[in-house]
């Protein structure tokens, strides 16, 4: 008996001790967890109840007790700097949460895990919202990169935080390969991306920084830096994004087939963002060919984004350069000056208004007199996207 006593005295002691040995997260939606780690990727929640291990965002901490609590001081500052962030990218005041996230951005340099998923999330999420769309492409494909470490909860918060609706891609709807030349775009085009090591599957990280870099050299007038036949055979273009900037290869036989690819994603079911992405790379590819009809369908597909009361009012102002420029090519000055027309009185203000394209046509318009009154052809009849 008193063997027996002294060996349940024992186990006690021992179940005491191992708890006090245990670590918790209080985390701030009030909840105790016990964690076995702590470090700038997040805190690591134990298994529980069947579940296996996951690691959390360290904004979700609010303190951790036990002998991990010396390891979460060394993020505390991490973790409450990005609770702030967050907590005001909730309420809409992206700028009063970009000063954060760029810190934060900053700070976590090199660390993997949903703490910087979070981070690079709610930065491209604050650029795309002031329109500081190149310096977006950076943080967003860094979140791609980093999106495999989130949980199912996780991936569709942020997901949805960043205007992306497409389950097959990590898309972001406001955000196709296209783009206006400026400082920033530059700066995009001059970067160095150095793809990682042959992926399970596309587009990584990579592919996308890669994708969208090229465009910016296409759109600033520098050379490309990748060959567009190789690219065509290369999974990593093989998606909506690497197959509109293919369609303005200077290949023709490129350009036929990056269009042909475009033409069988269209459908009954295809959503608007998607369809407008599309049109718009069609009719800017058709643009560059030199028959009469080829550019007519360009400027049909171009019109078809700008008679779209529901279409994205970035897209609509690209598409209108872009048909201002295919109707000059037709020789259509009247037309041509009624769409400059209406896209000055659609987007009065905006930044594409001073593109450099559109300033040699306002010097060329204001050469010759003045039209009659014109209204900009528009139709809500789907043009045919493409004539291979």
């Amino acid at each position: 008996m008193t063997h027996a006593l002294a060996t349940l005295v024992c186990c006690f002691a021992l179940a005491t001790s191992s708890l006090a040995q245990e670590s918790f997260a209080l985390l701030r939606s009030g909840a105790r967890v016990s964690i076995t780690d702590v470090s700038p990727a997040g805190i690591t929640i134990a298994p529980d109840h069947g579940r296996s291990a996951r690691v959390e965002s360290l904004s979700s901490v609010k303190d951790v007790t036990g002998p991990l609590s010396s390891k979460f001081a060394e993020c505390r500052e991490i973790a409450t700097d990005l609770w702030r962030a967050v907590a005001r990218l909730n309420r809409q005041d992206e700028g009063g949460a970009e000063p954060l996230f760029h810190q934060l951005w900053l700070r976590t340099a090199g660390v993997s895990g949903p703490t910087r998923a979070e981070i690079a999330s709610g930065l491209v999420a604050c650029r795309v919202h002031r329109g500081a769309l190149a310096t977006a492409i950076d943080p967003w494909a860094e979140w791609i990169r980093q999106s495999g470490s989130l949980s199912p909860d996780q991936l569709a918060e942020q997901r949805n935080r960043l205007g992306i609706s497409d389950a097959s891609g990590p898309w972001i709807e406001t955000l196709p390969p296209i783009w206006t030349d400026s400082t920033a775009v530059r700066a995009l085009a001059s970067q160095q991306i150095a793809s990682g090591s042959s992926p399970a599957s596309h587009p990584t990280g990579d592919d996308v920084a890669i994708i969208y870099a090229v465009a910016a050299r296409r759109d600033s007038g520098q050379a490309w830096r990748v060959d567009p036949v190789r690219a065509l055979k290369d999974p990593a273009w093989a998606n909506i994004a690497g197959e509109m900037v293919l369609a303005e290869s200077e290949v023709p036989e490129v350009r036929a087939e990056a269009r042909q690819r475009l033409t069988s994603r269209l459908g009954a079911d295809v959503p608007l963002w998607k369809k407008t992405w599309i049109r718009l790379a069609i009719g800017r590819s058709f643009l560059l060919e030199s028959g009469t009809d080829d550019r007519r369908n360009g400027v049909l597909n171009l019109l078809w984004i700008a008679s779209r009361s529901d279409a994205p009012a970035p897209l609509v102002a690209i598409a209108l350069v872009s048909a201002t420029h295919g109707l000059v090519l037709l020789s259509d000055e009247d037309g041509a000056r009624a769409t400059l027309d209406d896209l000055e009185r659609r987007f009065v203000g905006d930044v594409i208004l001073d593109s450099p394209g559109l300033a040699t046509l306002r010097r060329t318009f204001s050469q010759t007199a003045p039209p009659a009154s014109q209204s900009t052809p528009s139709t809500q009849t789907d043009p045919p996207p493409a004539k291979e």
